[in-house]
């Protein structure tokens, strides 16, 4: 951590800690997890009281910048707003992403005993999901490529080609991750992720930047089969398909839908 990231998380922790309602301040993103440039805005989760949580909520203000207290020229502090529920919950159950956000994370200031426990147990690979994902992330990578890149060539349809190379990407990436015990940290950081991991096809970044730049239905499936050959779930095509309904098309039914699919 360079010391002007240092000084501005201490500073922004004293102004905050001033605040009745503030419970905690957590550090997060590039500083926490050490591959911060030294130009980086330093990333923070404020844990509020219930109350005050739930007014920001009311005003969609869980997510706000701070400049004032950077102690570097176009600095900032990037803050999230969360409760200790949302703590609680991203330690039982949270999703990768969330997972990955408190990786490297120091608990700057806290008025919660063992805080630093509870925080500790939240950035852990999901053993128990990593059965699931292998074969559900195997099933999205058969359908993209041997099904919806034909369908797309077929009438030359540019947006599912572009929509099928990208999911084929992104499931491949995720199914690598997966295969190293990784977590998944986002969208933005999915090809570093998947670069630093141990195991993987060779020449993945350069294949799937390929695929991306010119989508195309006898691309995807070579895209597709060098993946499968990395590693196979051994599904059939129609047992990719039932999963691949199940997640895609059925969800809705356990949960409410995704923004995406309302």
């Amino acid at each position: 951590m360079y010391i002007h990231h240092r000084q501005t998380l201490e500073k922004l922790a004293g102004k905050l800690e001033k605040d009745p309602s503030c419970l905690a301040v957590i550090t997060s993103g590039s500083v926490a997890q050490g591959t911060a440039k030294e130009t980086s805005d330093v990333d923070v989760h404020l844990l509020l009281t219930d109350e005050a949580y739930e007014a920001c909520n009311r005003n969609n203000t869980l997510s706000y910048v701070d400049r004032e207290v950077s102690t570097y020229e176009g600095g900032y502090a990037d803050i999230k707003v969360i409760n200790l529920r949302f703590l609680e919950l991203a330690a039982e159950r949270g999703n990768e992403p969330t997972r990955y956000a408190f990786t490297g994370s120091e608990v700057l200031f806290s008025r919660i005993p063992e805080l630093g426990e509870l925080v500790a147990r939240i950035p852990v690979y999901p053993e128990e999901n990593r059965e699931r994902n292998l074969r559900d992330f195997c099933a999205q990578i058969y359908l993209y490529a041997f099904y919806f890149a034909k369908e797309a060539a077929k009438t030359n349809d540019a947006y599912l080609l572009a929509h099928t190379a990208s999911n084929l990407v992104f499931y491949s990436g995720r199914m690598i991750l997966a295969y190293n015990r990784r977590l998944f940290p986002s969208h933005k950081a999915l090809l570093d992720a998947v670069d630093a991991a141990e195991h993987k096809p060779n020449d993945f970044r350069r294949l799937a930047a390929e695929l991306l730049q010119a989508p195309g239905a006898d691309k995807s499936m070579r895209f597709a089969a060098k993946i499968l050959a990395f590693y196979n779930h051994g599904l059939s095509f129609e047992q990719a398909l039932g999963i691949y309904v199940l997640n895609n098309e059925r969800s809705w039914a356990e949960q409410p839908p995704s923004l995406q699919d309302r």
